[in-house]
């Protein structure tokens, strides 16, 4: 199978404001013109409009929490992209922190604005311009292609940050992604959880493969952000699981693919479980990863009551009436400095077969 490459996802960043920028439009009106320009070359284009920073100052009285959370959002935002463009024509501490927080972790930034340049400014970009046009002329022409081995490489290494740190009071164990298409792949176990009482490790690399097939493939990632309390696939009460449930009722998801992990002591290879109505999306899947190698099946009765049965598994195809698989995914799979090949030729597999099924559910819906 061929390496795959993925255009560039951009983050826009820099303060609204009123007036006319040097750059032409108001504050507001680059990012629009910025993003049109952009999407028409095929580039994934992040434009928080909703936290761009005002020129004016936060009240004295507004809450910490909800400062903080704006914060940890575009900077997670920042994390799943790999560029950043910076508007500076009228600069502001916001913008400063994210154009420092982005190039301190590897993306590359472009930055906007009116010569001479900070010395911040130069050491923390890769590229200046005096006019938006510029800018984005320079962005299209660069066309950065990241490889699905060195994207998950940095989205895993920011997640192990967190693999056993709680959530921050206020905000969620879990990461929503959304994508295009009627597909909702899960990652349940990205970072640690509880299970009865024991302490249990993150299924390494499930978390950045969910996040990788969103980028390859375009679907829907839920994904672990923050070590849960709960098991989140073994335990129904949990936000996670009220998370999935929101996520599916929105009508937008036809289909729901599980990413677990499965240690070295279990049979070596890949799983699938599954619940009877989902065969024919099995099969399918099956037959894209014989390239790697056979998966083996387990159905389970949809009438089952079994305790053990009632996981995110089954409460997907059970409560929520989708198409549910869950993947298991044998270590082998998920070490991309160790087995390269295998890690990206499983995600060639897996987005082929999403981009068929959920192309399809797209018509249907």
């Amino acid at each position: 199978m061929q390496q795959l490459g993925m255009l560039s996802s951009i983050y826009l960043t820099g303060g609204i404001y009123d007036g006319q920028t040097p750059a032409g439009g108001t504050g507001a009106e680059w990012r629009s013109s910025a993003l049109n320009h952009l999407q028409k070359y095929g580039l994934r284009v992040t434009n928080p409009l909703e936290l761009a920073w005002k020129s004016e100052e936060i009240p004295l009285g507004e809450a910490a929490d909800s400062t903080n959370s704006k914060v940890r959002r575009a900077l997670a935002l920042i994390d799943q992209s790999d560029a950043v463009l910076a508007n500076l024509n009228r600069p502001d501490f916001g913008t400063a922190m994210e154009i420092f927080y982005a190039h301190t972790h590897g993306k590359v930034v472009t930055v906007v604005g009116q010569s001479p340049f900070n010395p911040w400014v130069l050491s923390h970009s890769q590229a200046r311009f005096g006019d938006l046009q510029h800018a984005l002329d320079y962005i299209i022409e660069e066309q950065w292609q990241s490889t699905p081995l060195h994207w998950a490489l940095q989205y895993e290494a920011l997640l192990a940050e967190r693999y056993e740190q709680l959530p921050p009071a206020g905000e969620a164990d879990y990461k929503f992604i959304g994508g295009d298409l009627p597909v909702l792949v899960v990652s349940p176990h990205a970072t640690a959880f509880w299970n009865e009482g024991e302490f249990q490790e993150s299924d390494a690399y499930t978390g950045s493969m969910a996040a990788l097939l969103n980028r390859l493939s375009g679907c829907h990632a839920l994904i672990g952000n923050y070590c849960c309390v709960a098991d989140p696939f073994f335990y129904l009460e949990t936000p996670f699981c009220r998370a999935l449930a929101d996520i599916v009722k929105t009508g937008q998801i036809g289909l729901v693919l599980f990413l677990l992990g499965a240690p070295w002591h279990k049979s070596p290879g890949l799983q699938m479980y599954f619940h009877a109505p989902s065969l024919d999306y099995v099969s399918r899947l099956r037959l894209k990863l014989m390239a790697l190698e056979p998966a083996s099946l387990e159905a389970a009765s949809m009438n089952s009551v079994d305790e053990k049965e009632r996981n995110l598994l089954g409460f997907a195809s059970h409560d929520l009436g989708l198409p549910a698989i869950a993947l298991n995914i044998h270590k082998r799979y998920r070490m991309p400095r160790l087995q390269p090949e295998r890690f990206s030729h499983f995600h060639q597999a897996v987005s082929e077969f999403l981009l068929e099924v959920g192309l399809e559910l797209s018509h249907i819906k």
